[in-house]
């Protein structure tokens, strides 16, 4: 992938574009298969209460189910992955959601719903390991990890243009025009496979006495630590859709349209700069220095929104919200490139279907527990010091946490092979074991 080059005009705007051939591809999938979920986000839940009738309670149980059944499938998946060929899984599994989408059309009942949400949730995470493993296939390195960054950009303009789409069946509020976005959102998930053909098919890995030894992820202590560091550090997501809008709502002297201002203004800022905030990630050392980074910009930024509070004035609050939102992306741009250029360059070639399944739980666990720990701390009821404070402390752990990753990332990282020597693995600190850890 080339850099950005110094000049302006035509030249600088190719170079945000993805290459020719399979990151094109990739891009074109992407952008075709998140419109589709951007067009189902705001309209699911309405559908699932207004049309099935499955009361909100309901609704929540299912989504639940399905969440931590897709967790489960996130390794198993990735090993398919492996094993039989990323591209072809990657594309299966986009058939599965496709197949799984339209048959929301059928559902009726609450066990129908949990059912045929479970399997739309295995596809989606099995659909993201294989995805994973391509994109570890397109390039190595810099170049890998650019890739990743600029296939989020791409991800956030889809999401943007579903949801605004969906405002016309938001509108008609109708059983035809939920049903319609069902439709086009498993059909943007079928037309996501088509570009595929244009990627080159990842080998699966060797089998047999002959196949050189692997290691597995769930015995890979080192990597877990990583994922752990990644995945609670990447709770900023959950800030930016569940405790922000509430935050701003309940307890600042804010506008309420300061909600949506704060959110567009992340999601431009991530599509512009998220290829930028990429450089150098693909190498380790650098990105565990970058994830360290953004969990203190992070907090700068937490800090700045809950100061908003004690602003009387709605041009204060204001003024400080997109301050924090500034900050806030900023930490959130540097936490996902470091996250990318670490789950890819320590994870060992002809496994990175499973790692990447793996190190998906990090962010799943996470989006799990985090609206408890959100409401709790940043929403707390009562005077204003007890919200101020859990704010303040969700940003310190999230920045104690993130200075981890530098450590982490250097016990993570492989031993380099000796030519003509069996591949040396990495031995676990714990002097209860004596087998290595793999």
């Amino acid at each position: 992938m080339t850099d950005l080059p110094s000049g302006r005009g035509p030249g600088r705007i190719r170079a945000l574009l993805p290459e020719r051939g399979a990151p094109r591809a990739l891009a074109l999938s992407t952008l075709v298969g998140q419109t589709g979920s951007g067009l189902l986000l705001p309209v699911s839940a309405l559908f699932f209460t207004r049309s099935v009738g499955l009361s909100a309670a309901q609704v929540g149980v299912g989504l639940a189910v399905a969440g931590l059944t897709g967790l489960a499938a996130a390794v198993p998946a990735g090993r398919i992955a492996d094993r039989f060929g990323a591209r072809g899984t990657y594309a299966a599994a986009l058939a599965g959601q496709a197949l799984a989408t339209a048959s929301f059309a059928l559902v009726h009942s609450l066990w129908a719903f949990i059912a045929v949400t479970c399997v739309a949730a295995v596809a989606e995470r099995g659909g993201a390991a294989a995805r994973g493993a391509v994109i570890s296939s397109v390039g190595v390195g810099e170049a890998r990890v650019r890739l990743r960054a600029l296939l989020k950009s791409v991800t956030n303009a889809g999401l943007s243009i579903g949801t605004a789409l969906a405002a016309f069946a938001l509108a008609a509020d109708t059983r035809a025009a939920y049903l319609t976005v069902l439709l086009l959102n498993a059909g943007a998930y079928a037309v996501a496979a088509l570009p595929l053909r244009k990627v080159p098919p990842v080998r699966p890995a060797p089998t047999g006495p002959a196949a050189p030894a692997r290691r597995t992820v769930l015995r890979d202590r080192p990597y877990a630590q990583v994922t752990l560091v990644c995945g609670l550090t990447s709770i900023h997501y959950d800030v930016l859709s569940l405790a922000l809008p509430l935050w701003i709502a309940d307890h600042t002297s804010a506008p309420e349209w300061t909600i949506s201002a704060v959110v567009l203004a992340n999601t431009v800022l991530v599509v512009l700069l998220q290829v930028p905030f990429s450089r150098g990630t693909g190498d380790v050392d650098t990105a565990a220095r970058v994830v360290r980074r953004s969990g203190w910009v992070l907090l700068a930024g937490w800090a700045a929104i809950a100061c908003a509070v004690l602003a009387s004035a709605p041009l204060a609050a204001l003024g400080l919200l997109l301050v924090g939102m500034t900050l806030h992306t900023a930490g959130e741009l540097w936490q996902s490139a470091g996250s990318y250029g670490l789950s890819y360059e320590l994870a060992p070639d002809g496994s990175h279907g499973e790692y990447q399944g793996f190190f998906s739980l990090g962010r799943g666990v996470t989006g799990v527990v985090a609206p408890l720990a959100l409401t709790t701390l940043c929403l707390a009821p009562g005077p204003d010091w007890r919200p101020v404070g859990g704010w303040l402390l969700l940003g310190a752990v999230v920045a104690l946490v993130a200075s981890a990753a530098p450590y982490t990332a250097r016990r993570a990282r492989p031993v380099p092979d000796t030519p003509g020597t069996p591949a040396v693995p990495r031995v676990t600190k714990d002097p209860a074991l004596t087998q290595e850890s793999v």
